[in-house]
């Protein structure tokens, strides 16, 4: 994992915890006017302060949104495009678990997001228990190189407020609740924080069809072991153990989309058809319109 020159990033959030109708705003704006985030008119345009403007660029980046243009400005990526014709508003629990997959994987835009859903087990830990965790993963993910401690910390802060819910009840027009609380896959109480699992009614196997895309985009068949273990597996994802996961890869195989293998102790998940992750998305919308 340790990397001489690993590219990490800290605290592009300004501080803030994306809220509710921010993600919205952002690709209707982009989509319409690529050069909103360049001039000082962003403010204006999204109703929001100028640091939370430059919070709101980091978001729609991080969660592979967006892409740079310099000075041409931002536009839509692949993603976004889809998202922007299908999901809009983001009231689709798959779209949040998509972002949530991307930010994970963005290794390079969101360090933390990598570092802590990929190798941190958290059981009823508190805040400095995590950071010490943290400390140790990133010293190890930068081969020792210098980094702000500050800096991590205010991103664990940020992660715990965006996917942790308390176990009161949280007021649903609280537009300030991160729409990531309803994922589950933080639980607090009394100053701890746990990783738990999500409703299963909440996570299916379109999500495990995303991640699949991933690694078969450019290869002809992946081990079970490779999509079910690991950083990057969607265990690590989406905190769902393997029962599960063999359950989601046979609805998955009984759909017609993968051809799974387990003769012989082969574990091998085959493609049937190119797939991509915008494909993939494109296909669940496209079949629960």
């Amino acid at each position: 994992m340790a990397n001489d020159k690993v590219k990490i990033r800290l605290q592009g959030h300004e501080k803030f915890v994306l809220r509710e109708g921010w993600l919205n705003k952002g690709i209707m704006q982009v989509k319409s006017n690529p050069t909103v985030f360049l001039g000082k008119e962003g403010p204006d345009v999204f109703g929001i302060g100028n640091n939370m403007v430059k919070s709101l660029r980091y978001w729609l980046k991080a969660f592979g949104l967006i892409v740079e243009k310099g000075t041409a400005g931002v536009q839509l990526s692949k993603c976004g495009e889809v998202v922007q014709k299908y999901d809009s508003y983001f009231e689709d629990v798959f779209t949040l678990w998509v972002l949530h997959s991307n930010i994970v994987h963005n290794a390079d835009e969101a360090t933390t997001w990598h570092l802590f859903f990929n190798y941190c087990d958290i059981e009823d830990m508190d805040k400095e228990q995590i950071a010490q965790i943290m400390i140790r993963e990133l010293n190890k993910f930068t081969n020792n190189a210098s980094f702000s401690e500050k800096s991590l910390r205010n991103d664990i802060d940020v992660v715990l407020s965006m996917y942790g819910k308390v176990k009161e009840m949280v007021d649903p027009e609280d537009k300030n609740i991160s729409p990531f609380a309803q994922l589950d896959l933080i639980k607090s109480a009394d100053g701890t924080f746990s990783k738990s699992q999500p409703d299963r009614r909440k996570v299916t196997e379109w999500n495990v069809l995303y991640e699949l895309a991933r690694h078969l985009c450019e290869k002809e068949f992946v081990s079970i072991d490779e999509i079910s273990e690991g950083a990057g597996s969607v265990s690590a994802i989406y905190q769902i153990g393997s029962v599960a996961i063999n359950e989601y890869l046979d609805k998955l195989d009984a759909m017609g989309f993968i051809r799974v293998d387990r003769t012989a102790g082969l574990d091998i998940i085959y493609k049937v058809s190119d797939m991509t992750q915008e494909i993939v998305m494109k296909e669940y919308y496209e079949a629960h319109r």
